[in-house]
């Protein structure tokens, strides 16, 4: 039995190096700010008292025109998983 949790979202393409590598250099002004608000309203899982490590995954090869769920804005966005394990 996993005990994992997955959350779908909607990612534009410029925000997928901060999310999966912790490269924020491409960034504009202000996005960070965007990035992290968008972050901190994600679900919150613990195990115990301890959070537990949420992991970013792109699911699909090509994106697609959608809502980028970060900004709000239309955008070439990507299908993208956080699995918490």
């Amino acid at each position: 039995m996993t005990n994992e949790t997955i959350y779908y979202y909607e990612i534009a393409d410029h925000w997928l190096s901060p999310l999966i590598n912790g490269d924020y250099t491409g960034l504009e002004d202000g996005e960070e700010t965007t990035l992290h608000d968008f972050l901190g309203g994600l679900p919150k899982h613990f195990h115990y008292k301890s959070p537990l490590v949420g992991i970013w995954d792109v699911l699909d090869e090509e994106g697609s025109f959608a809502v980028d769920e970060v900004s709000g804005l239309h955008a070439n966005c990507f299908k993208c998983s956080l699995t918490f394990i």
